[in-house]
């Protein structure tokens, strides 16, 4: 009798379940509402956040009131946080899922830095921390002076903001 062989391109929980070592009932059903919503929401906002943004959010709780957001960086965060009117005023208009809710509540999953230096050899982390060393105390990034720079010219309102501003990009 030969042994049934799992199909390699199925899922890994799909793999672990054909294994017998399948998740708890309640853990399973919420992992798939999550994925589920996490594809609903991608596809309502696609028009609306960035791809680098709906790449990286991932629903992690969800209630009748509330969404929980994982995003990749604080900038996502904030700018998910920033909006987060207009796009509760989407969810709630183009989702049935979506229809009562009244908060989106957004968390940050970074990798640290501690967790990715312990896995990789112990020489390239040093370098990694000796660079790291060298660079806090260089100067603005051409990048960031010319953000800063229109940032004051186009954004800020404030004389006093806008000259000190300037100062900090052209010193």
């Amino acid at each position: 009798m030969s042994k049934k062989q799992p199909n390699r391109l199925a899922q890994l929980i799909d793999h672990q379940a054909f294994a017998g070592s399948a998740l708890p009932q309640t853990l399973a059903d919420n992992m798939r509402l999550y994925i589920e919503a996490t594809t609903e929401i991608k596809e309502l906002l696609i028009d609306c956040l960035p791809e680098e943004i709906l790449s990286t959010c991932w629903v992690v709780g969800l209630t009748s009131e509330q969404l929980t957001l994982s995003v990749g960086s604080m900038t996502a965060a904030n700018h998910i946080r920033y909006l987060q009117n207009a796009y509760l005023q989407i969810l709630t208009e183009q989702s049935i899922t979506f229809k009562q809710l009244k908060q989106i509540r957004v968390v940050v999953a970074k990798i640290s830095a501690h967790s990715l230096s312990s896995k990789k050899p112990l020489a390239l982390s040093a370098t990694l921390s000796k660079s790291h060393k060298a660079n806090e105390n260089q100067a603005l990034s051409q990048n960031t002076k010319r953000t800063i720079s229109q940032a004051a010219e186009h954004v800020t309102t404030d004389e006093k903001l806008k000259k000190a501003l300037l100062r900090l990009a052209n010193h």
